[in-house]
Parts: C-alpha cells; structure tokens; sequence
C-alpha cells in the first residue's frame, strides 16, 4: 500500500447535521461525499459503500476521470437506502475505497451516521 492511500479522510453525508440524519427531511437522493486525496491519478477506482443496522446497503464504483482528479466526489444515495425498514436508534456506516491503478487498495475511516425519522 503506498503512502498516498494510506491517509485517505472519513467520507461526509451532505444532508446530515451533527451525524444525524433526519430521513423524512431527504430529498431524495442523499449525497456522499469523498474529499480529494493525495496524489489521485485518473484510473482510480473509488467505492462509496452505504450500510445500515437495518440490513440495507448500497455501493456504486467509479473510475477517476481527469475532471474528478483533485475534486470533491460526490456520491448520489437513493433516499430508500435510508428509510426502508427504519427503526428507532437505526445508524448507516459509510467508508469508500481506493483502488489505484497499480492495484493498490485503501479504506477510509468510517463514518456512523444516526438515522432518525
């Protein structure tokens, strides 16, 4: 694993406050958020992946163009991921990886988000 991927930041969920997300106020879609990383080159591979206590999950890869390279990423997350069989104290992990062309692969810190109604 080289350097650059190993210092890979947690991902944001835009439409969340204070790691509360209040799933009846969603517009559908959510919108996961990769920051830029250190030393992205076009080819990568990057993973966003959704899952909640509830047994939901969700994951979408794209491949790193020459636009996306050094640019925020944003992931659109269907707004069922998070509603579908809610219950109270419900939490969604989100984490995305990197795969860089040389095949090397990072994941980055988790981020717990509460799922409220």
């Amino acid at each position: 694993m080289t350097a650059q991927l190993k210092t890979l930041s947690a991902p944001q969920l835009r439409e969340a406050i204070k790691s509360v997300l209040f799933v009846d106020n969603l517009i559908d879609p959510a919108h996961g958020e990769v920051p830029p990383y250190a030393n992205a080159t076009v080819g990568d591979k990057v993973e966003f992946t959704v899952q909640t206590s509830t047994g939901n999950s969700w994951t979408h890869l794209i491949i790193l163009t020459q636009a996306l390279v050094g640019s925020l990423i944003v992931f659109d997350i269907p707004k069922n991921i998070f509603e579908k069989n809610l219950t109270p104290d419900a939490t969604a992990t989100l984490r995305y990886s990197v795969t860089s062309a040389s095949g090397n692969t990072a994941l980055s810190p988790d981020l717990l988000v509460k799922l409220e109604k």
